[in-house]
């Protein structure tokens, strides 16, 4: 995993970015953190020993790509203290949390926005720009925002994936003209988990950002193999016409908690801040910023669910199936037959998997879950598969 700035900097310089710092111009704080964080590439972190949220015993959950080992013990620990207050609305943690996107990614108030979860910011932008023109997506990706765009009256324009299920990006680009208003991406793409490599996904974007503008949906960021080279956020610094949204809900484990953000050039954050309906959770808020600071937890969760996908592309390997290559928190194949019958069977026998995906029938998707529970579905699908 990259390494980042130590909490104690990501607080100084979050002050500087958010002006707290004696009225210093922001060219002149953007100058100080550039220098603050220099330091900060040596960091190590060392994962500890965390608690884990129980589920009923009688049911393993890997079908909604959540974190099991979730939230940080130190930010559940810092929203107790704050559960009494929570009668009044959030002040002034909202700046404090948006200061820290700022600071670990050099970006202005203008690029940031808060949103409750990703998906929030996702249908925002949808609305916003899918008013103006069409959207672009892929056939097979995260499709919540989509559907709920069309549902509107969006029309939304879906590109086939390549023979191997990447995302062509030749078709997407070809398929750009004057009556697109918005192109989204997934990377890595939701459900097939494959990442697009960095450089091949920045030339697309500084070439069809040119006509409409790129989101990037990030919400898998943090597990991938290189997490700042294949993100976006470098194009939303140098000024393209990109939006980058991401969340706590995935290696965070924030998912019940309904907090996530966009990074982007402030013309589409203004317009997309315009259409999010959702006010801010406070309890949230509060777990997000003590969590984005929380470097062991961090560290912990990644080896945890990287772990669970090795342990999951063992057990399809183990009975011929060759997954495809995961940079997620889920592992996608085809099983050969229909997957919503494989679903069913497993849920009889208390294990939960996603089904079938429209025109992927048998195609499916198994989250990661505690290690335990993965040892649980490995037994659970060899007992189904080999029935």
């Amino acid at each position: 995993m990259s390494q980042h700035p130590t909490a104690e900097q990501l607080r100084s310089a979050a002050a500087l970015m958010t002006g707290q710092a004696a009225g210093m111009p922001a060219i002149d704080r953007r100058k100080v953190l550039q220098g603050m964080l220099l330091g900060a590439a040596g960091a190590a972190f060392t994962p500890g020993i965390f608690g884990q949220v129980e589920i009923p015993p009688s049911e393993i959950r890997l079908m909604f790509n959540e974190n099991p080992y979730g939230p940080s013990p130190k930010a559940l620990a810092e929203v107790a203290k704050i559960l009494p207050k929570t009668a009044y609305y959030p002040g002034a943690i909202e700046e404090d949390l948006v200061g820290l996107f700022m600071a670990r990614h050099q970006l202005d108030r203008k690029q940031v926005f808060l949103a409750s979860g990703s998906n929030e910011g996702l249908q925002a932008a949808m609305m916003a720009f899918g008013k103006r023109g069409k959207v672009i997506a892929p056939t097979l990706t995260y499709s919540d925002h989509l559907n709920y765009a069309e549902k509107l009256g969006v029309e939304v324009l879906r590109v086939p994936l390549r023979q191997d299920m990447a995302i062509d990006l030749e078709a997407m680009a070809r398929a750009v003209d004057d009556s697109v208003s918005l192109v989204y991406l997934c990377n890595p793409n939701n459900p097939t988990g494959m990442a697009i490599e960095g450089d091949e996904l920045r030339s697309f974007c500084r070439e069809v950002s040119r006509k409409a503008p790129v989101m990037i949906d990030e919400a898998y960021n943090e597990l991938t193999d290189k997490p700042d080279g294949s993100s976006m956020v470098d194009l939303v610094r140098g000024g393209e016409n990109i939006l980058v949204t991401r969340t706590f809900s995935k290696i965070f484990g924030m998912a019940g908690l309904r907090v996530g953000y966009g990074m982007g050039h402030p013309d589409i954050v203004s317009v997309t801040k315009d259409h999010v309906m959702a006010w801010p959770n406070g309890v949230g808020l509060y777990a997000a910023y003590h969590s984005y600071l929380d470097e062991d937890f961090i560290a912990f969760s990644r080896e945890k669910i990287l772990r669970g996908r090795e342990m999951v592309t063992a057990t399809f390997r183990r009975h011929g199936i060759e997954p495809l290559p995961s940079q997620a928190s889920f592992v996608y194949a085809n099983i050969e037959r229909n997957a919503d019958a494989f679903k069913t069977a497993m849920a009889a026998r208390n294990v939960r998997i996603r089904g079938i995906y429209e025109g992927y029938d048998t195609y499916s998707r198994v989250s990661m879950g505690k290690l335990e529970d993965l040892e649980v579905f490995d037994s659970v699908f060899s007992e189904v598969f080999v029935g």
